[in-house]
């Protein structure tokens, strides 16, 4: 399994299991992740890495890291596990002070796709919408734009 920058990982990419302390289970997480929720842009690319002509998939994430995110996207959502993906989380200005970084971009892959869910405030008048949980994990060389 080569080993990277970023920790031990597995042929394909992903983080080497390890087992979490006293838990039993096996954490697979090499980065520290933040709760946030932050605009999100997906794309998936072709065979050939290319996004041309691919539909821009928008969101919300729900937690992130510099090894991958947890996004909502409006259902129903094309995308399945294994799809490349480019990734672009704009981190909101009022969160900025706790981040080192502006904007995270790279390209990724589809870990997995939850099923369709209803989100929304019982109180708010609107009408809830179908979305689709789904998680990134990032490929090594994902960028982390500061502000200058």
């Amino acid at each position: 399994m080569p080993d990277t920058e970023q920790g031990p990982r597995q042929s394909d990419g992903s983080p080497e299991a390890t087992h979490a302390p006293g838990s039993g289970l096996m954490e697979r997480r090499q980065f520290r992740r933040a709760e946030l929720e932050a605009p999100v842009e997906l794309r998936s690319l072709n065979e050939s890495g290319s996004s041309d002509s691919r539909p821009i998939l928008t969101g919300r994430s729900k937690s992130v890291s510099l090894g991958g995110c947890y996004s909502y996207i409006k259902a129903p959502c094309p995308l399945k596990r294994y799809d490349e993906v480019v990734c672009s989380i704009a981190i909101p200005p009022e969160h900025r002070g706790h981040f080192p970084f502006t904007r995270v971009l790279g390209r990724g892959w589809v870990v997995r796709v939850e099923s369709p869910h209803k989100s929304g405030r019982a109180n708010s008048g609107a009408e809830p919408e179908s979305q689709v949980g789904v998680i990134i994990a990032f490929a090594p060389g994902v960028t982390a734009l500061g502000t200058i």
